[in-house]
């Protein structure tokens, strides 16, 4: 069975045309030809029409696992449902993903079930015992300098919180220096979301010695509009860091403006945070 094949079949179970099955993910006539295996669709469209249409990813991939097609695509649908099911707080999911993938012969399937463990140690309260002996193992295997990645480089972002600082500093220079300057959309957002978390942690621990270099390095990443959110919360650090060094209130007052627009936009449990964050610093 090829994906198309599956799709169709997913399709036709939910009774859904194919105009409602691809809708404002892909054109209908695009859509049409993946089901006749005419065209071949993207990864990230392919993952988008899935979680459009409530599809497990891993359902869905585990079904196609004995078709070719199933190698290509399988290494980013299991992250992608290990890190929705993170931001839903799934951890029973999670810890049955991790067991899927234990049990299975795919490739790379020792890396995949580490960053899943990661995941799941993301998910522990601070009353829980850090589990140090992963947090290093992921350090060691996954940050692997040499030959960091863009996998690397997300993996790295969403687990900054288990390192210190310094080592995290040393991480990220590392990969900004290596790719500040590509042109590849996915990397920039990447850089800029490492900036990002670098940055918070600074205010944090009440330690700026990096926020000059993080800052320029940031700026060297041109706006474009993939990267808009990024970008916003690169300057709400920016005016928190000014005013803890000149207490002019206009630096607090551009934070409230970027927290509404994020609040408007959306994200208000985002936005909330951030609030938190500035009343911390100005306590």
């Amino acid at each position: 069975m090829t994906i198309g094949e599956l799709l169709k079949e997913y399709r036709q179970r939910k009774g859904l045309t194919q105009k409602q099955f691809a809708d404002g993910i892909v054109s209908t006539s695009y859509y049409s030809k993946v089901e006749k295996n005419e065209h071949r669709i993207t990864a990230e469209d392919l993952i988008a029409l899935l979680e459009h249409n409530n599809i497990s990813l891993w359902s869905f991939f585990k079904k196609l696992a004995l078709n070719a097609d199933f190698e290509h695509y399988q290494h980013l649908s299991i992250e992608e449902e290990a890190i929705d099911a993170y931001y839903h707080s799934d951890k029973k999911r999670l810890e049955l993903l991790k067991q899927q993938v234990d049990g299975s012969k795919i490739p790379n399937k020792n890396e995949l079930s580490l960053s899943i463990s990661g995941w799941i140690e993301c998910m522990k309260s601070d009353d829980e015992e850090p589990d140090l002996e992963l947090r290093e193992k992921l350090k060691e295997q996954i940050f692997d300098l040499p030959s960091i990645d863009l996998n690397k480089l997300n993996l790295f972002c969403n687990f900054m919180e288990f390192y210190t600082l310094d080592s995290n500093f040393f991480t990220a220079k590392q990969a900004i220096n290596k790719y500040v300057d590509s042109k590849e959309a996915d990397i920039q957002e990447a850089l800029l979301s490492i900036i990002t978390n670098l940055l918070y942690m600074s205010i944090k621990d009440d330690n700026y010695n990096y926020t000059d270099y993080l800052l320029q390095s940031a700026r060297k990443i041109p706006l474009k509009p993939r990267l808009f959110l990024q970008k916003e919360l690169i300057s709400f650090y920016q005016n928190l860091i000014e005013y803890h060094f000149d207490k002019k209130q206009i630096y607090l007052e551009n934070c409230k403006v970027i927290t509404q627009s994020i609040k408007l936009a959306g994200m208000e449990e985002y936005g909330k945070a951030l609030n938190g964050v500035i009343a911390k610093l100005v306590k």
